[in-house]
């Protein structure tokens, strides 16, 4: 089987395949476009699931990024409910669990990441995940249903999770084995705010304790029994501990792998005409001059149009982001720019009457990175500062300029 040499197979159909798709045809790209998803649904935004959704303020089928028509009217081929099996170099072609094999010119590599699985909770009906339409679908039920909620994991899903569950007015308690939320994303002051925002909220924070066992109790719900020998009952539990990458379909494929796809700046993988993005992506970025993999909205949106236009214009594109992500709790915004990994962290604002914050990181004499809760104007302007490369002391200037003014 010959591949078509300005066919294009995307391989993923969630935010970093659509975008890349869409961004084709923006770009004027003419050729054939597949898109691949391992899912039955049309293409979704997945933010939305722990929040709104399960705060029953959205409908998962109004998640979706485009209507069924979108598709045909941009001339997309749209192969759904069979995921990618195998990638062939020599032949240019993708196998899908079907059997169907797709010639490709140039592939993109959009298949995400999945959720690790607390051992012992495989079998338990009150044990959930949250990254599909059908997860947000199951825990929206059980919270109908629910008293109490036990999430395990503070990271930014798990938060999500139980700030929903709060909003719908369930006992919550969240188990998370390090010593503050969001620790290695943000730093020990700084989750030492981010735990604050769920006491203040009724959350209850079990913080520096694991999971031990898991077990249904005689009512129906389940015992969480924890390592300093505790014990929670709940009718429901959630486990939001983190993610794997979904590249073992391309063992064998020759693509190099290191826990994640190898990317240069371009987003190229050690394939010709193969590109990779978003979760599964380890990227070298220039502007920190080392690979790094970012697991956030923002970064996927933008490397996926910067794969797009390489592909359409055919010059090569590189992708130098500042890492950023955003998370919704409790009715406020949490965000971050850059990294926490630093050599200091100054808190430029802290009012006493809110949970609002905003401090930054330094790393030598540059500026790393800036935290907000609640000053997203701030904080989007220090990304623009992080893009220059800025020094401290000038960011630190300017970010006491806007907050006093």
């Amino acid at each position: 089987m010959t591949a078509e040499t300005d066919a294009v197979v995307v391989i993923g159909a969630s935010l970093g395949g659509m975008r890349t798709v869409s961004g084709l045809r923006r770009a004027g790209f003419e050729g054939a476009i597949t898109l691949v998803g391992d899912e039955e649904h049309l293409p979704y935004d997945r933010p939305p699931l722990s929040k709104e959704v399960l705060r029953g303020e959205k409908e998962a089928e109004d998640t979706h990024f485009r209507s069924a028509e979108f598709f045909s009217e941009e001339a997309i081929d749209l192969r759904l409910g069979s995921p990618a099996t195998a990638l062939d170099p020599d032949t240019r072609t993708i196998t899908l669990a079907s059997g169907d094999e797709i010639p490709y010119g140039t592939a993109v590599i959009a298949t995400g990441a999945r959720p690790r699985k607390l051992p012992g909770s495989e079998a338990l009906d009150a044990v959930h995940q949250m990254r599909t339409i059908e997860d947000a679908a199951a825990i929206s039920s059980a919270f109908a249903d629910a008293e109490h909620l036990v999430v395990i994991g503070a990271g930014f899903i798990g938060s999500e999770v139980a700030s929903s569950g709060r909003a719908r007015g369930l006992e919550v308690t969240i188990i998370e084995a390090a010593t503050q939320p969001l620790a290695l994303a943000v730093g020990t002051e700084i989750g030492a705010r981010c735990a604050g925002l769920h006491s203040h909220y009724g959350a209850d924070l079990r913080a520096g304790v694991g999971v031990a066992a898991l077990e249904p109790d005689v009512a129906g719900g389940l015992s969480v029994k924890l390592s300093d020998g505790d014990e929670v009952s709940c009718d429901t539990a959630v486990v939001g501990i983190g993610v794997i990458p979904n590249i073992e379909w391309l063992e064998g494929s020759g693509i190099e792998l290191d826990g994640a796809v190898v990317c240069d700046q371009y987003m190229k993988t050690s394939l010709p005409d193969v590109y990779a993005l978003g979760d599964l992506a380890d990227w070298y970025n220039p502007l920190v001059e080392r690979r790094m993999r970012v697991e956030h909205w923002t970064n996927t949106v933008e490397q996926a149009a910067a794969v797009a236009k390489s592909i359409a214009t055919g010059e090569s594109v590189g992708y130098s982001g500042v890492p950023y992500f955003w998370s919704d709790q409790y009715g406020h915004r949490l965000q971050l720019v850059g990294t926490a990994d630093a050599d200091e962290l100054v808190i430029i604002d802290d009012p006493a009457d809110n949970p609002g914050v905003f401090a930054l990181y330094r790393r030598g004499d540059r500026l790393a990175g800036a935290f907000g809760i609640d000053r997203a104007g701030p904080v989007m302007t220090m990304r623009g500062l992080l893009l220059k490369r800025a020094g401290f002391n000038d960011a630190r200037e300017v970010a006491a300029s806007i907050i006093s003014g």
